[in-house]
């Protein structure tokens, strides 16, 4: 049995659809991501789970047990928000003690539990501190503190590296994800940013105008997207609506547009030893940024530029060198619709060595 459960659940803000009938599920002591753009309806969801705001039509279920009627203080879930939420004249301790004193927890218990918490989240002597005198990095992980320690069944979490510059966040991302795996509490997290999603959640749930289009494995919802916007949200793309003159791809009228990932595109100097010679294009380096150990690379083939990688230690590329490039395969789309497509000179095996 799944631990946490949306069924059909609609919420609607006057002609706004936050929430457009949705329905998934998730198991116990997992970490999710809900991922999608600004105004998709992630933070609608988590509210609805956490009680604060009331469902339209359909049902939420926790450790099976139907929620909609039951009051957020009695959900048993820990709520992280996006901006700490930290009482700033209370320390540290009396921050993460507070919902333990709210439920009239005994005294005795309470120190006990802050201290193991003050300690798990690596700020030991700091118990003393306001919230103005603390990082942000420390004043996210003292609002973590604070929403587990009265023990919650669910965790959920706000965009809790939105207000943090990127050098914390890479550390708090590990920190966070490690921590979760240890306390075993299910968990949920909002996101706009993917990367964000792939290296902590174990689940994605990819939402768009409040509907979820697709949930699975960071993995598989990268490499099998099912609808148009997944594609076109998660990862780099090209989009390409002229794919009908590329060497290997013939034009679908029933697919308007089609879309290229860097990693489905190969760069060759001219000359270099290849198969697959009849659907090689010719290009034009039109921009390179350097990532480290590989370049970014924009490419002209015929009018149109392809977003795609370059080694470094195959020696480094410059403006307006000339390559071939041998696109693989794309996605095609319509309105509702996806289909992968690769370069058919290669899947009828009719490629020559030169």
């Amino acid at each position: 049995m799944m631990y946490i459960e949306f069924k059909n659940v609609n919420k609607s803000y006057g002609d706004y659809k936050a929430s457009d009938n949705v329905s998934f599920s998730l198991p116990a002591d997992s970490l999710s991501a809900l991922l999608g753009p600004s105004g998709s309806g992630k933070t609608t969801i988590l509210r609805i789970l956490a009680g604060l705001e009331n469902p339209d039509s359909g049902d939420i279920f926790i450790d099976g047990k139907r929620v909609n009627d039951i009051e957020p203080a009695k959900r048993e879930i820990g709520f992280v928000f996006q901006n700490y939420a930290l009482f700033r004249y209370m320390t540290v301790f009396e921050n993460i003690a507070f919902g333990m004193q709210i439920k009239k927890m005994p005294r005795d218990k309470i120190n006990t539990r802050v201290k193991e918490l003050i300690e798990l989240i690596g700020l030991k002597d700091l118990d003393n501190r306001y919230p103005m005198q603390l990082s942000g990095g420390q004043r996210q992980r003292v609002a973590f503190a604070r929403a587990i320690a009265p023990e919650p069944k669910v965790l959920l979490l706000d965009e809790p590296f939105a207000a943090i510059d990127a050098k914390i966040r890479q550390e708090l991302r590990q920190w966070l994800k490690t921590t979760i795996k240890k306390l075993h509490i299910t968990s949920i997290f909002v996101t706009h940013d993917q990367d964000e999603a792939g290296e902590v959640a174990d689940e994605i749930l990819v939402v768009n105008k409040g509907r979820v289009e697709q949930s699975g494995s960071p993995l598989k919802v990268y490499n099998k997207p099912l609808t148009p916007f997944v594609a076109q949200f998660i990862g780099e793309n090209s989009l390409v609506n002229n794919y009908g003159q590329f060497k290997g791809f013939r034009y679908n009228d029933d697919f308007p547009a089609a879309i290229v990932r860097p990693e489905f595109i190969s760069l060759l100097r001219p000359n270099e030893y290849r198969q697959n010679a009849y659907s090689v294009e010719n290009g034009i380096i039109k921009n390179i940024i350097f990532r480290g150990a590989h370049l970014d690379v924009a490419v002209d083939v015929n009018g149109t530029q392809f977003k795609t990688v370059w080694p470094v230690d195959k020696g480094i590329l410059k403006m307006q060198e000339m390559v071939q490039v041998l696109i693989r395969k794309m996605y095609l789309i319509n309105d509702n619709n996806i289909i992968e497509y690769e370069n058919e000179s290669i899947t009828a095996d009719n490629s020559v060595v030169i």
